[in-house]
């Protein structure tokens, strides 16, 4: 049985050849498309569990598929997102970030890496569906107690912040460094209000920016009420403004 079902947009043949041959022989149910507008009509018609899109498409780009793609009402748009782009191409990795991706998968690419964040974003999908939509015969008590939790290594903050937005979710996010640090963000209907670095109240941006830079240590989130609400903030807003902060750093 497929692992998942997984839609390709890309012009280069042979990348989309070659990560079709890669998510194939790990199980996944693949599909290609060379263009835009073909590929989002068949992002409504097959419903993926995951879409990876190049961003130089021949009729638009594929920026204009992700805005299209989390601007549809139904759960298609929460579909996990997944962008091909050229290592140096950092103005692509903050405009896609802005549109709603999820991920980047830099070119050119590992088999074991594409495989990884392919199945990494559609884990996480499932998990948080589940805990939006338990079974029926599910105590009451372990909806209110939602956990979900992972490894930062395996999936990046910005990704696990993302997908909790898209799912517009309530509770508290904690990360932890390799070196022992604790950061949490509090979500109210998947809108920032609060964060704190070891129990310390921090500047929202300033922390997600450091925690962008934690590439190993492990997440928790638990969906809980969050009752002192300050003012809600877009969590795709401040993470690009981190990235933003970050890259103009890098750059003195």
């Amino acid at each position: 049985m497929p692992k998942g079902r997984v839609l390709i947009i890309e012009q280069d043949e042979w990348a989309c050849a070659l990560l079709a041959r890669y998510l194939r022989e790990a199980d996944y149910e693949v599909e290609t498309v060379g263009e835009a507008r073909v590929g989002f009509d068949r992002v409504r018609a097959l419903e993926p569990d995951c879409i990876v899109c190049g961003v130089n498409l021949p009729d638009i780009d594929g920026f204009w598929v992700a805005r299209r793609v989390r601007a549809e009402p139904t759960s298609v748009g929460a579909t996990p997102f997944l962008f091909l782009i050229d290592a140096e191409d950092l103005e692509s990795r903050l405009h896609g970030l802005n549109v709603g991706a999820d991920l980047f998968l830099t070119k050119p690419f590992r088999s074991d890496e594409a495989v990884a964040q392919v199945g990494a974003l559609i884990g996480m999908a499932n998990r948080l569906k589940a805990a939006t939509h338990p079974p029926s015969d599910a105590p009451p008590s372990s909806v209110g107690a939602t956990v979900i939790q992972g490894d930062l290594a395996e999936l990046a903050v910005s990704t696990v912040l993302t997908l909790l937005e898209l799912e517009r979710r309530t509770g508290r996010l904690k990360v932890r460094s390799e070196a022992g640090m604790t950061a949490s963000v509090e979500l109210v209907d998947g809108a920032f209000v609060g964060a704190a670095l070891d129990d310390t109240a921090h500047d929202a941006t300033d922390l997600l920016r450091m925690l962008l830079g934690w590439k190993s240590g492990s997440f928790h989130f638990r969906a809980k009420p969050i009752h002192s609400v300050a003012e809600r903030r877009s969590l795709s807003g401040l993470l690009l403004e981190a990235m933003r902060r970050e890259d103009e750093a890098q750059n003195r």
